[in-house]
């Protein structure tokens, strides 16, 4: 007897999809707790070493802060500390309502996947841009 297994090939939206369904919860949760219970005891857990040493910024600081602020509901201030942060639960959003709405809305079968590397690209850009504007406002406050 032969019992060569077909596998199905998953789109990538496809998987990104299903761990979104399942991580949202649990992220909401933790982020409420952080926000709440958590910074108060691990906040100076989360200070950047790199800014320690070099007295610059990493590509990262302020996100712990930004995550913080996100949870209580101070966007612009989460915005101003870490712009990624923000980016991250608006690209999260975008994808899962744009795969819903293929999925199971649009009615036009199976349509072309969604690239998830656009998502990413888009990341880095913010995350660079933000990295850059915080060295430049940080010179030309020294100078």
């Amino acid at each position: 007897m032969n019992s060569i297994k077909t596998g199905r090939k998953y789109r990538a939206d496809e998987v990104f999809y299903q761990i979104g369904k399942v991580i949202w919860l649990p992220f909401i949760l933790a982020g409420f707790w952080f926000a709440y219970v958590g910074y108060d005891r691990y906040g100076e857990l989360a200070q950047c070493s790199i800014k320690k040493i070099s007295g610059l910024p990493c590509p990262g600081c302020g996100g712990t802060r930004a995550f913080y602020y996100l949870f209580r509901g101070e966007l612009l201030k989460s915005f101003r500390l870490n712009p990624t942060v923000i980016y991250g639960v608006a690209a999260y959003i975008h994808f899962m309502l744009l795969y819903f709405y293929r999925k199971h809305l649009s009615g036009a079968g199976r349509q072309k996947e969604i690239y998830i590397p656009y998502y990413m690209y888009a990341a880095i850009a913010v995350i660079l841009v933000q990295w850059i504007v915080k060295i430049v406002r940080m010179l030309l406050l020294i100078i």
